[in-house]
């Protein structure tokens, strides 16, 4: 199958400047010619937005919106509007590789629903924000080869627009939670393919007590979604193993990294061994709480950490998203 066109879907919860450098290195892709970007704003925000700086790219599609719950929400919003082979969020806390979008392109011409990328840590000073990453995404940082995975990167794997319109319906709350909705690809006979040339910098949570809670709400809205056709006593199995999760979880980890031989790791302050448990710990218990529905509202409190990153980050970390150093 052609993939000669793929949809950027950027979500601009704030202001303009907080896509200030995802945006510099979307604008730097080598297929740039090929691109569609789709920007969901509110009209709070809509002054804001400078025309001229997608100028360079096939389409440009600014969508309104009278608020922006989720990400999930807007992602939905962008796909309605979509007119590519392929469909990638653009996270506003992601640096892309120039090659990114070529690369996911010629991945999609393979017969898979949905293609994961290769990631690195793009503020690694911090011991917490490597264990964050660590702990979103260890899978995605490993180095292997080209092939099929069970899951991707949430927020971070591309997809055929064809594809998605099968589960147009399903896709709020399946995007919501997008392990959950990988495991139901699989399920329903789709291939993840895992492209290691697909290369992207995120940047990670770097705020000591939003990282820990960061892995717990996570948990708390992966194990509310993974529970929602699950029988009682597998839930009741589930919480009562949660407490083995965390050292199998680190075990595998382990096991990856130490097996990945690009995987870069020499700016990784040590300590970052030690909070990693922690966040791990944080997610499992989440994750039994969640098969429960203990917490309530758990989507709104869950983005704050993806809708306002900026706020998740160090102030010395600021300009890593906006290209201005804060006084």
């Amino acid at each position: 199958m052609a993939a000669d066109t793929l949809t950027a879907v950027l979500v601009m919860p704030r202001g303009f400047a907080e896509l200030t450098q995802a945006l510099r290195h979307l604008q730097a892709q080598t297929r740039r010619e090929a691109i569609e970007v789709v920007l969901v704003h509110t009209p709070a925000h809509a002054g804001e937005i400078d025309r001229s700086a997608f100028a360079m790219f096939r389409r440009f599609v600014p969508v309104s919106v009278a608020r922006i719950p989720t990400v999930a929400s807007a992602f939905v919003a962008a796909l309605d509007e979509a007119t590519s082979d392929v469909v990638a969020q653009v996270e506003d806390h992601v640096l892309l590789d120039p090659e990114w979008a070529a690369v996911v392109m010629s991945a999609h011409e393979q017969p898979s629903a949905a293609v994961a990328p290769r990631m690195a840590n793009a503020n690694p000073a911090t011991a917490i924000s490597w264990a964050n990453f660590l702990a979103s995404f260890s899978e995605a940082a490993a180095v292997r080869p080209v092939g099929p995975v069970d899951s991707g990167p949430g927020h971070n794997t591309s997809y055929k627009r064809a594809v998605l319109l099968q589960y147009r319906e399903e896709l709020l709350a399946f995007y919501q939670s997008e392990r959950t909705f990988h495991y139901r690809l699989r399920q329903d006979g789709h291939v993840i393919l895992h492209e290691p040339r697909a290369l992207l910098a995120h940047l990670n949570i770097s705020v000591h007590r939003k990282a820990v809670r960061h892995g717990f709400l996570g948990g708390v809205l992966f194990g509310a979604y993974r529970a929602r056709h699950m029988p009682v006593v597998e839930k009741a199995a589930r919480t009562v193993l949660a407490p083995l999760v965390p050292p199998l979880r680190l075990w595998r980890t382990l096991r990856m990294l130490f097996g990945s031989a690009g995987l870069t790791t020499s700016r990784m302050p040590a300590t970052a061994w030690a909070l990693l448990p922690v966040l791990l710990i944080s997610h499992a218990a989440g994750e039994a709480v969640g098969y429960w529905h203990l917490v309530g509202d758990i989507e709104a409190q869950y983005e704050h950490f993806e809708l306002h990153r900026l706020e998740c980050l160090r102030h010395d970390e600021h300009s890593l998203m906006t290209g201005q150093q804060e006084a």
